[in-house]
């Protein structure tokens, strides 16, 4: 087995162990119907600019709604690991869930990973540049021995963006004080490399890149709807 395929096969079974580091959500008995009508597998196309999804990982990808109820967390999860044409990998992991309100608490990667026995470090509030739009992100670094893993996140509540804890908490209090039930998304991106901030930087070509492939009503709960002019 050469270098490429063993990267590769380790990055998808890196992916199975990280799936839970995203949105907790206090399960429900029934699905909600939000979730039904959203379909994360047909949001998020397999190919866009020079990314592709990784043929070898492929074996390892599970329908999203498949793996919401497997998680039982969530209504459903996405699970890819897309590759450039120079052989970098990124993991792409959504997780979603839906009819949430005051119900949805973020779990933050970074806790998770470090309850997951990462060494978690450097975490700082970033903003992506997609097209017109600037995107509050999160980035940190989260280091087992052998796997720097650079991470960059975001999430939607609500339709509308949020980057770190404190926003969410405020987001969903006032969701709840208007009495709507919001749905809510958490995107993750990372990447196995030593190098943080080539990562990092990385990370914001293929976010613009995948963004900007997505149909506008999809592209609108990804990152959340334009803010008022």
């Amino acid at each position: 087995m050469n270098a490429t395929r063993r990267r590769a096969l380790a990055l998808a079974a890196g992916m199975g162990a990280a799936a839970a580091l995203a949105v907790y959500v206090r399960p429900s008995r029934e699905p909600a119907g939000n979730a039904q009508r959203l379909d994360l597998d047909r949001m998020f196309p397999a190919q866009f600019g020079p990314w592709q999804v990784d043929r070898v990982a492929a074996a390892f990808i599970r329908a999203a709604d498949r793996q919401g109820r497997q998680t039982r967390l969530y209504d459903q999860v996405l699970e890819r690991t897309f590759v450039n044409a120079q052989g970098e990998r990124i993991m792409l992991s959504v997780a979603y869930g839906a009819e949430q309100s005051s119900d949805m608490q973020l779990h933050r990667p970074e806790v998770c990973y470090r309850a997951g026995g990462f060494d978690v470090r450097g975490r700082r509030d970033a903003v992506l540049q997609i097209g017109t739009r600037s995107l509050a992100v999160t980035h940190l670094l989260a280091v087992m021995p052998g796997r720097p893993e650079p991470i960059t996140y975001w999430s939607v509540i609500g339709g509308e963006a949020v980057a770190h804890a404190g926003s969410s908490l405020l987001q969903r209090l006032a969701l709840t004080a208007r009495r709507q039930r919001a749905d809510g998304l958490l995107i993750r991106l990372s990447s196995i490399d030593p190098d943080t901030e080539r990562a990092h930087s990385l990370h914001g070509e293929f976010a613009s890149a995948l963004v900007l492939a997505l149909a506008p009503a999809d592209r609108a709960r990804v990152i959340g709807a334009a803010p008022p002019v």
